[in-house]
């Protein structure tokens, strides 16, 4: 038998879920939101960069904490759509033998040996990643200083990015693109405020958001709408597709001073805009918790 809760949520983690500050799950309404809305039947899909380590340590706790019930739909799409798996009380350091991966999607073994070679140069900064499993990041340390992250997050941009031109593969960062001899673009050096991300040039939250659907068919569950947060520009991807596809969708933006994106399907924010990242994704939480509840789709805040 078909089910057909109110909402299915696609979810960024970091921002509007997890703190970018603590990088934890810092205000407790955001689990306990996540919880009721799973507990009535709404499915939760984490659509992150973060690694299946990061959401099993840092994501799963929380919720588990609060109420989780065994039964609930919950889905997480790592490393940007490369990998994923279904979340279950024995994943409690990863997602280990359970994890899918993606082997399109990975990045050369050479590159991630030359990241991890170039690692120490910036431990002053940040720190390599070794969770992820297909692709490459590092990330600030916790404290520092964001500008001054931010011209080490360069240098080592450029490291990376000059690596790949000796390699003669193709590579885009930000508005630069370089074939460096090939025939393609195969890689994507991608900088956040507090990391940097080397990626499939493939992978992105259009991926996060095939998945999560298919996910759902499976299941035979068919939501009247898509909910999607997300804080950054990157994050509209997974509610173009949504509406590519068909579904009804409305995306919420938890950081728009960076700039709102036009779209046909509805856009929205807090009306306090005092509230960016996790502490508006709260306010998002509880404002569909309560539709929810009521059983009717609410237009905005």
């Amino acid at each position: 038998m078909t089910s057909k809760p109110l909402y299915a949520l696609l979810l960024d983690v970091d921002g509007p879920v997890a703190s970018p500050v603590t990088r934890t799950l810092a205000i407790d309404s955001i689990a306990a939101d996540l919880v009721a809305l799973a507990r009535a039947g709404v499915p939760l899909v984490f659509n992150t960069g973060r690694s299946d380590v990061f959401v099993a340590r840092t994501v799963m706790p929380s919720l588990v904490a609060a109420g989780l019930p065994d039964d609930a739909v919950v889905l997480a799409v790592c490393e940007k759509g490369s990998t994923w798996f279904v979340p279950k009380p024995e994943h409690l350091d990863g997602a280990g033998d359970d994890l899918e991966v993606d082997e399109r999607l990975r990045v050369p073994t050479g590159l991630v040996e030359f990241c991890r070679s170039i690692a120490p140069d910036f431990e002053d900064a940040m720190f390599f990643d070794a969770t992820k499993k297909a692709m490459v990041s590092f990330e600030a340390l916790h404290g520092i200083d964001l500008e001054t992250y931010g011209r080490r997050q360069h240098e080592i941009e450029q490291r990376i990015w000059d690596f790949l031109a000796e390699q003669e593969i193709g590579v885009a960062w930000e508005d630069r693109t370089a074939l460096n001899d090939s025939d393609d673009v195969a890689l994507r050096i991608d900088p956040t405020i507090i990391s940097t991300d080397v990626e499939h040039i493939g992978t992105g939250k259009q991926v996060g958001a095939d998945k999560a659907v298919a996910y759902l068919a499976g299941l035979d569950i068919t939501p009247r709408e898509w909910r999607t947060l997300g804080d950054s520009r990157s994050d509209y991807a997974m509610a173009d597709r949504l509406h590519e596809r068909g579904f009804v969708v409305r995306h919420g933006d938890v950081r728009p001073a960076d700039g709102l994106l036009e779209r046909t399907y509805p856009v929205e924010v807090t009306p306090d805009p005092a509230l960016t990242n996790d502490a508006a994704g709260a306010a998002f939480l509880t404002r569909w918790r309560a539709d929810v509840k009521r059983g009717e789709v609410s237009a905005a805040f």
